[in-house]
């Protein structure tokens, strides 16, 4: 069962979606995110509706609508075994938003979970046929939110949620997890936008290594075992169009990696396992991808900077892969499975500070923080 409750927003701001912007046009990303509460009350205007809401979240883009519920997780009431987990996490980064959110700062952006039930479609087409989306500026990129504040409405949604077995976390691990270890003391809910599985789109993460003294015979010898190499023509760096085919960047050239075929059991693990299992792991000595400061990673979204960044040194190895399938994340996590850290980028990714939820800024206002 999941147990979910309606939400008090802090709902978007031009002032907001305009530092966004500059940080974009600037190449920058999210540089918003240690706003201080004196800004986040100046940019948001604590403009907090008079009644908790489910919202509707939509997107649409690239001749394509995808649309979600956003609502409150309560962590207290959902048994940690519903929430299904695919990838591990970093353990600095946990450490750091578990002390953020203790001390009730700002949630810019909602976790990230992925539902198979057919009834909450037709439930989001009625909660907003009759209904035109809040004014925001975000609306001129494509992203719009409706506000459901009827009870009944909002009663149907938590009975259709109750009904669900398991959900799968599709990002935010490290946000979840520092809400579940503040959940051993203080009852925890977090901002959650719930999507269908045939929503969710994946990219993949590339990975960089630095700071390993190995010879290009010893690397290729070890990469054998596994792979048919091959080097790339005219040296273009690859960006792989299949599973169980890499990328890899060594020595200033650029090779593609094609797994043997007779290696089945391998060829049903995702890449991203095998690399580090196979290659990572035993060849070059990265055994806690977690903690390891000489292990990078790059979204497709930043595939410029992962080129410019494979550059900057004779020794730096790059790894690319391809990116999994929504149906291969959902066996992984049915599983209960972990992968490496930074095993996939899924979308929708909302922008941060599209719409807020901060308990501090509640009881700035003198409201209650509904626990």
């Amino acid at each position: 069962m999941i147990k979910i409750s309606p939400l008090k927003a802090l709902k978007p701001g031009k002032d907001i979606f305009e530092l966004m912007i500059s940080d974009q046009l600037n190449g920058k990303v999210h540089k918003n995110e240690q706003l201080s509460f004196e800004d986040v009350i100046n940019l948001f205007g604590c403009a907090l509706e008079k009644n908790p809401s489910i919202y509707i979240y939509e997107f649409c883009g690239e001749g394509k609508t995808m649309r979600g519920i956003w609502a409150m997780t309560d962590l207290a009431a959902t048994a940690t075994t519903a929430i299904k987990r695919h990838e591990d996490t970093v353990s600095a980064k946990v450490a750091s938003l578990k002390t953020d959110k203790g001390k009730g700062k700002i949630e810019k952006s909602p976790i990230l979970l992925v539902y198979q039930h057919n009834d909450l479609e037709s439930l989001i087409d009625l909660a907003i046929a009759d209904q035109q989306p809040m004014e925001s500026e975000w609306s001129q990129l494509g992203h719009f939110l409706y506000q459901i504040a009827d009870t009944s409405l909002i009663d149907r949604f938590c009975v259709e949620f109750a009904k669900l077995e398991q959900v799968y976390l599709a990002d935010g691990h490290h946000r979840l997890e520092a809400a579940y270890a503040l959940q051993k003391t203080v009852p925890q809910q977090i901002s959650s936008l719930f999507v269908s599985a045939g929503s969710i789109s994946i990219a993949a993460f590339h990975r960089l290594i630095q700071g390993i003294d190995i010879t290009k015979e010893a690397l290729m010898e070890m990469l054998e075992q596994y792979y048919y190499i091959s080097k790339i023509p005219n040296n273009k760096a690859l960006n792989p169009d299949r599973k169980n085919r890499m990328g890899l960047y060594f020595a200033g050239e650029w090779y593609q990696l094609d797994l043997k075929p007779d290696l089945a059991d391998l060829a049903e693990m995702p890449d991203t396992a095998i690399l580090q299992e196979m290659i990572l792991k035993p060849v070059l000595g990265i055994t806690n991808p977690k903690e390891d400061t000489r292990l990078s990673y790059f979204p497709d979204g930043k595939w410029s900077q992962f080129l410019a960044q494979l550059g900057t040194s004779t020794t730096t190895i790059g790894f690319t892969l391809h990116p999994m399938e929504a149906e291969e994340f959902i066996a992984v996590a049915k599983k209960g499975r972990f992968l490496p850290p930074k095993s996939t980028w899924i979308a929708p990714k909302i922008p941060q500070g599209f719409m807020a939820t901060s308990p501090v800024a509640i009881l700035a206002k003198g409201e209650k923080v509904n626990r």
